[in-house]
């Protein structure tokens, strides 16, 4: 994704979007961990290179992937000034919602910063979407749990 957009000139929203599509329709989560275990280079942008690794960091606990890959601790993945991805009249709402792996990089966003449409629609998704919305999700709309087992393992009786 970055090489495509430093390289290519695609943009971040565009080559995200995608990334994040592919990522979701992945219900395994070795294949998941794959698609971020790899360093993915530099922006040689401050903003975009914490925003990459608060992606790759945040992915790994909300979807229970394990620990983070190494390159998400590098120092480069984290901002000295806080950015706020919202208006200033958000700043209170940002700093309440932002999830551990953008906070501890200054980056301050909503709850589910990688919303997409593709993402897995959970019970964690519906409980932030009825306080966002009011909505209350029908059972049978709540998806199991995205958290699976280490080994991915299924077995057949």
């Amino acid at each position: 994704m970055v090489r495509r957009v430093r390289d290519e000139r695609d943009g971040l929203h565009f080559c995200l979007a995608g990334f994040l599509d592919e990522f979701y329709a992945d219900r395994i989560s070795a294949g998941r961990l794959a698609r971020i275990e790899v360093e993915p280079g530099l922006f040689g942008d401050e903003r975009r290179d914490a925003l990459i690794g608060a992606i790759g960091e945040h992915l790994c606990h909300r979807w229970g992937l394990g620990e983070p890959p190494a390159w998400t601790h590098d120092p480069v993945r984290f901002l000295a000034r806080p950015w706020f991805m919202g208006p200033e009249r958000m700043k209170a709402f940002l700093l309440a919602e932002s999830p551990s792996a953008f906070r501890r990089r200054f980056i301050f966003t909503e709850a589910e910063p990688l919303r997409r449409a593709s993402m897995p629609k959970d019970g964690r998704w519906w409980a932030y979407e009825a306080m966002r919305t009011g909505l209350v999700p029908e059972p049978e709309d709540i998806e199991p749990s995205e958290r699976v087992q280490p080994t991915d393992s299924v077995q057949v009786k």
